[in-house]
């Protein structure tokens, strides 16, 4: 019996680190948002109701989908909208590139442009709020955490890339008045109503959101498996360029979808 229990707690184990380790990625994730989130929380009860958030929005897309964003900040100068990275070591990226490198000793991860991934949660947003609110400016912001240490000196023109404590000094930026007390009021009840309203509602949106995106996801491998461009169906033709081989839409310059090869 004791060969039969020591087996058995080995298994049990090895079910628990396989847990952990799946749930690893959420959880360093859910602490970023923490930090981001109590910064902003300090920032908005010192500001004497001048900045709103909201936080964890399921926007709405034309296609039935949604874009979740991390926060938004609301105020007399416009929208920031808030993407949070929770991420070590070095980052190594640009405005441009489709992809950053995360650098921890020699071991190098590539990771979706947070730049970009926030661009497209602001088209989304901006969809979303239509023609009454068209002229709304809206700031992408990008927040890591200080475990993250960029190493590239690369200009952002069209976003800030930020730790928590500057967020304040990115706020302060802006100080030019463009949103009116009865615009600000009808924004406010917008985007509270994408908003969950207790963990259960906030539970079942995310379960949603992702289901939506595995579904998304294996579309877009069978467009590519078919030499089709999962964004506006055209044919994909294998091209070499500076970076190695890939797949790129015959509709280009108009379509510029690409998948990398090998």
């Amino acid at each position: 019996m004791g060969l039969f229990y020591t087996l058995l707690l080995l298994v049990l184990l090895v079910l628990l680190a396989r847990w952990i380790k799946s749930k690893e990625a959420e959880w360093i994730g859910s602490y970023g948002e923490y930090k981001v989130r109590k910064a902003i929380k300090k920032i908005e009860a010192t500001s004497s109701g001048k900045y709103k958030a909201f936080h964890n929005l399921y926007i709405p897309k034309q296609d039935g989908s949604t874009s979740q964003i991390d926060h938004v900040i609301l105020s007399d100068q416009g929208l920031f909208v808030i993407e949070t990275k929770n991420y070590s070591g070095w980052i190594f990226g640009d405005e441009t590139s489709k992809y950053w490198t995360q650098v921890i000793y020699k071991q190098k991860e590539k990771f979706l442009n947070p730049i970009l991934q926030n661009k497209g949660h602001i088209k989304a947003l901006r969809d979303w709020l239509g023609e009454e609110f068209v002229h709304i400016p809206m700031h992408s912001v990008v927040v890591f955490l200080p475990r993250a240490k960029f190493k590239s000196n690369a200009h952002f023109a069209h976003a800030y890339v930020v730790y928590p404590k500057q967020l304040k000094q990115v706020l302060e930026q802006h100080q030019t008045k463009v949103i009116d007390r009865e615009t600000k009021q009808r924004l406010a009840q917008k985007l509270e109503t994408v908003l969950a309203k207790d963990k259960t509602q906030e539970k079942e949106m995310k379960k949603w959101h992702m289901q939506a995106i595995r579904t998304k996801q294996k579309q877009t491998e069978q467009h590519i498996q078919q030499n089709r461009c999962p964004k506006c169906g055209g044919v994909l033709i294998v091209r070499k360029g500076k970076y190695g081989t890939f797949k790129g839409c015959n509709n280009y310059p108009k379509c510029k979808f690409t998948q990398s090869i090998g």
